[in-house]
This record gives C-alpha cells, sequence and structure tokens, in this order.
C-alpha cells in the first residue's frame, strides 16, 4: 500500500526530502550524504569560519558516518518511517478509521492500534483454553497460542444487521415470537434468530474493505477469559446473575425483562480486554466445527476441517443454568440453528501494510 503523505512523526527526527537511490516506498536503497560529508585531506581543510549548505541531517562522523536510526530524516535500507511515501501516517488516511500508528525499532510502521469502530484489540499469545473440571469436551486444558486479532466489543445489534439487509447483502432473519429484528424499540439489543451463513455473510459485509469474519473458537474463549484462566469473564467469583449477566434467574429472561436486554446492560460482567456480554445476552456463533479437542494443535487451533455441527458460546437471556456462562464452556449446533438465544459477533486480523 502506497500512501502520498507529509513529511514523518515516527521517531525523534522530520524526514527529509528521499535521497537519490531511495526506492518510492523507502524500504530499501541507501541514502547518499552531500558533498559536505567528505573528509578533505589536511592540508586543504577549509576554515574553521566557513559553513557547507544543504546540512540538514545528523552530524557526520569521520569513523562511523551518518548516525543510523529510525526518524534520523535519512531513509535506510528496510525503513518506512522516515520514507516520504508513508511519513506522517495515520489510521485514517491509511485505512479510514481513527487510531494510533507507532513505529517499531526497526523504523517500520505498527499499525495493530488502528482499531475498527466498535472493535478492541485482543493482542497474541498465550492463554489456556479449556478446562479438566467440568464437562469431557472441555478437555483437555491447555497452553494456546493465538495471534492478536480484533473483536466486537458487542454482540451485532438489531440495528447494525438492518443496514446490511437494507443494503441488499444480508438475508432477513427469523420474524415473531421472541426474535429481535423488525421490533420497535429494539435497535440496541443483539440480534438473534440468526443462522450461522448469515451471521457469516453478515461479518464479511461489515469488514469491507477489510476481511470480518466469525472468531475461531479459541480466539472467542482467549477475548472471554484473558491469560489467567478465569471461570467467567468477570474472574472465579461470583457465580453467574443479573448482576454480571443478562440471563434467566427464574423470574423470566432478560432478568425478568421477558426478553433480550440492550447490548451491554453489564458492564460488571465485562472481559478483562472489555468485551461486553461474553456470558448472556445471546449464545454467539464462532468459526469452529464442534469436535473433541486437538490436543497437539496449540498454534492458532481452528478444529476440524469439517462437521456436522458448528461450536457456539456463551449463553443467552434465556439460559437458566450457570455452567454455560463459563468461559470454556461449548455447545454444537448446526449451522441452520435460528434461536431467540443465538447471535454473534465478528472479529478481524489486523490491517497489514503491503
Amino acid at each position: 500500500m502506497l500512501v502520498a503523505l507529509g513529511s514523518s512523526a515516527c521517531g525523534p527526527g522530520k524526514a527529509s526530502e528521499p535521497a537519490d537511490g531511495a526506492t518510492e516506498d523507502g524500504a530499501s536503497g541507501e541514502a547518499t550524504t552531500s558533498s559536505s560529508s567528505s573528509t578533505a585531506p589536511a592540508e586543504t581543510t577549509a576554515p574553521a569560519d566557513s559553513t557547507t549548505s544543504g546540512t540538514t541531517g545528523p552530524s557526520v562522523d569521520d569513523t562511523t558516518g551518518p548516525a543510523m536510526a529510525c526518524g534520523n530524516g535519512i531513509i535506510e535500507l528496510g525503513e518506512q518511517c522516515d520514507g516520504e511515501d508513508l511519513a506522517d501516517a495515520t489510521c485514517l488516511n491509511l485505512f479510514g478509521y481513527p487510531g494510533e500508528v507507532t513505529c517499531t525499532p526497526e523504523c517500520a510502521f505498527e499499525v495493530i492500534g488502528c482499531v475498527p469502530p466498535g472493535m478492541i484489540y485482543i493482542p497474541a499469545g498465550e492463554f489456556e483454553m479449556g478446562s479438566d473440571a467440568y464437562a469431557d469436551d472441555e478437555r483437555p486444558a491447555r497452553q494456546v497460542n493465538v495471534d492478536a486479532f480484533y473483536i466486537d466489543a458487542t454482540e451485532v445489534t438489531v440495528a447494525d444487521y438492518a443496514e446490511c439487509v437494507q443494503a441488499g447483502e444480508c438475508n432477513q432473519p427469523g420474524l415473531g415470537g421472541d426474535c429481535n429484528y423488525g421490533v420497535p424499540g429494539r435497535d440496541d439489543h443483539p440480534l438473534n434468530c440468526v443462522s450461522f451463513t448469515d451471521a457469516s455473510i453478515y461479518c464479511e459485509w461489515a469488514g469491507t474493505p477489510f476481511h470480518q469474519r466469525l472468531p475461531t473458537e479459541a480466539e472467542w474463549e482467549k477475548a472471554a477469559r484473558s491469560d489467567d484462566a478465569r471461570l467467567y469473564p468477570w474472574g472465579d467469583a461470583p457465580p453467574p446473575s443479573c448482576t454480571h449477566v443478562s440471563m434467566d434467574e427464574g423470574t423470566g429472561g432478560g432478568c425478568g425483562a421477558n426478553s433480550t436486554l440492550p447490548v451491554g446492560s453489564k458492564p460488571m460482567g465485562d472481559s478483562p480486554y472489555g468485551v461486553h456480554d461474553m456470558a448472556g445476552g445471546v449464545w454467539d456463533w464462532t468459526a469452529d466445527w464442534y469436535a473433541p479437542y486437538d490436543f497437539a494443535e496449540t498454534d492458532n487451533p481452528t478444529g476440524p476441517p469439517t462437521g456436522m455441527l458448528k461450536v457456539m458460546r456463551g449463553g443467552g437471556w434465556g439460559t437458566t443454568d450457570l455452567g454455560w456462562f463459563r468461559s470454556s464452556a461449548r455447545i454444537g449446533q448446526r449451522e441452520t440453528n435460528v434461536n431467540r438465544n443465538v447471535g454473534f459477533r465478528c472479529a478481524q486480523d489486523p490491517p497489514v501494510l503491503e
């Protein structure tokens, strides 16, 4: 991706004009120094009071040459941050949404701070996935590595999904009964009564021109419990109740509302990353086929390539069994299942500069 921009905001210096031989993207080519950087023979050294024109870069050392550093204004081999093509790069002009671009010590742009609107950044790293203390399909508990990704802060709302339907890209979800679509006053409620296929179509549409998708089961669990193996998104205690979860405590679904609640209504139940409603609200579709865990699959696991059922996570507003609100709990459902308790959220890989 080549973007015409102004002077560099990365590092301590300002980018000067690209040196002779620098490539368009600033990623290769050695900078040349001005004629003043040559050391004249001792007997013809210029007088001490003379000046050298055009010396805007760092000083030159007779032994080591120009100082090499990100932000020094010289385009050195492999650098981006000193290059004119990506100087003053911002998330807004690179990707179309706000955020913060930074520079790595290697003088390459780091764009993980360009978080899409409505999403939360989940850092790369290991976490404990599964549990040996509960259901057989949660075993074995094991350390799993997941690359960095973004995930929706809330479940997809009725209003979100309606935009896709109105654009002619998404199918109309289920209607009537306890389904939210088309019900006045439910625009900020989670969309429910939606199939796996229709959820997948929405994520692809919502991410245009960047690829969004349903989260993998491993991504979903990491976003829910972080890296400390906590039982619920909010910790190991207290047990689930309407303080933390939109559920059925015995007085009716949605904590007595007999419907879903607006997304984010239970902030006490947020995950360590600030993701809402990872327990309760609606069950979330994930991308994986439902099957026993493969103990050997520990690096960005995606489950088996085929299957009969897709994994759902998190419990719903009509759920009474507290066990389903554990972050490691999982259930398999047919892709065509359209249920009042079933919804979804989307995920996205970090953008890449090419």
